[in-house]
């Protein structure tokens, strides 16, 4: 059965951007599989967030696009390479292998400057009440006056021997005690 690349155009020459699927958390093993291709640029950003485990938070780097990359090739010379690579499982094809403006990807890599981009602990709001799980205050209580994005931190009021004292502490350094009423 013929396909479109047994008749190839002159624009699936040219190296292009398409989307890829890739084996779910593997994403960034496809990736890296893919940089090691001669004349193939990848693009696979990555979001690290924290999540509640059993035994506490616990920080997780995950694809930001779960189960998908984005690849620059020549469709005509790489696609079985491409395709055939580790972690790779196909080619996203919505009526038929249709590039990816450049315009686009660019876009995405201007609004995401890192290739792993930090998360703040979303549970942890303004008027949360939390308890500090490490350092010297460990053990204590106190409320959520505000996030200090720019330093990964969280300003706490903490009733501290009879004297509200106001601190801030890196967010991972709390865990949520109990929800605002």
């Amino acid at each position: 059965m013929p396909t479109e690349l047994d008749n190839p155009n002159a624009d699936d020459a040219e190296p292009a951007w398409y989307c890829l699927r890739a084996q779910t958390k593997r994403e960034h093993i496809a990736a890296a599989m893919l940089a090691n291709l001669e004349g193939t640029e990848v693009f696979c950003p990555r979001l690290s967030q924290v999540k509640k485990t059993k035994v506490g938070k616990k920080r997780f780097v995950e694809a930001m696009f779960p189960g998908y990359l984005f690849a620059k090739f020549s469709l005509v010379e790489q696609y079985r390479r491409v395709i055939h690579t580790q972690g790779v499982t196909g080619m996203v094809e919505v009526g038929g292998r249709k590039p990816i403006p450049d315009a686009v990807i660019e876009h995405l890599k201007e609004s995401i400057p890192e290739e792993v981009t930090e998360a703040p602990d979303l549970s942890i709001r303004p008027g949360a009440q939390v308890e500090v799980i490490s350092g010297s205050l460990k053990g204590l209580n106190g409320q959520v006056l505000a996030h200090l994005p720019a330093l990964n931190r969280v300003q706490v009021l903490l009733d501290f021997l009879g004297r509200d004292i106001n601190i801030a502490v890196d967010q991972n350094d709390v865990l949520l005690a109990k929800e605002p009423h």
